[in-house]
């Protein structure tokens, strides 16, 4: 877990955007108040004259639509809690962290799992039997993931 928090140091949104650590919480403590993780992963397979740009305007897309229904997930069961696939993107670079102000939209914004310190690249492999891809080089992926979760009391 200390590994991964240690990657979220060396980003440049740390402590910069809300759901980036350093928090005012242990993490280990709120994965210790629940009892299952449901997770939820997208494949965005480009097509063969898909660019890069387009590839990432439909993973923001895809990723803004995933967190809506985990959020809706989420209110029917209070207690539960939902994880963002990935880093917020509500604020842009206009995040209110920065300047000492509250979040503009805590009802929507939530932590990922890798912010919470948890291995995202291994959880794929382990439970859904498929590397992350990375982009490398501006090269378009043979595919990109998303993985979100639904912490279950």
């Amino acid at each position: 877990m200390e590994q991964f928090l240690g990657y979220c140091q060396a980003c440049e949104n740390y402590g910069k955007r809300w759901p980036c650590p350093p928090y005012a919480f242990q993490p280990r403590q709120l994965w210790k108040q629940y009892k299952r993780l449901h997770l939820f992963a997208r494949i965005l397979c480009p097509s063969s004259d898909e660019t890069l740009t387009g590839l990432l305007k439909g993973m923001r897309a895809e990723k803004e639509k995933l967190m809506t229904e985990l959020l809706v997930l989420e209110r029917r069961k209070p207690g539960d809690l939902a994880l963002s696939a990935g880093s917020c993107a509500l604020c842009g670079d206009d995040c209110t962290r920065p300047h000492g102000a509250r979040c503009r939209h805590p009802e929507k914004m939530r932590q990922s799992i890798e912010a919470l310190g948890g291995d995202v690249e291994k959880t794929m492999e382990l439970y859904f039997h498929r590397p992350i891809v990375w982009v490398k080089n501006g090269e378009v992926p043979s595919y990109l993931t998303l993985v979100g979760g639904l912490l279950l009391k």
